[in-house]
């Protein structure tokens, strides 16, 4: 991806204690993957990445800026939303 792709996943799995997955899904912990994005067109690509994992909650993390984007897009997906920072915007379905 790009270096604040990058900066913002590597922050970010130091907080859920784990590594920054170069690929498949960046961020994945025992019952969550969680995929890193910071432009609206990775926002749509990560939505399918996300798809493909069979993690029971799936959350896509992105800047401040993008949250209500995000939240639009992933409306009816059952796809989580959260900052950068971890602070969770929107819940994902079980």
């Amino acid at each position: 991806m790009g270096k604040t792709h990058d900066r913002k996943a590597d922050a970010l799995a130091r907080i859920f204690g784990t590594e920054h997955n170069r690929k498949g899904v960046d961020i994945k912990t025992r019952d969550k993957a969680i995929e890193v994005a910071v432009k609206n067109d990775d926002i749509k690509k990560s939505i399918k990445q996300l798809n493909m994992s069979r993690k029971p909650k799936k959350y896509l993390a992105v800047p401040p800026k993008k949250v209500n984007f995000a939240k639009k897009v992933t409306q009816n997906t059952g796809i989580g939303v959260m900052s950068t920072t971890s602070n969770i915007r929107k819940r994902a379905r079980n």
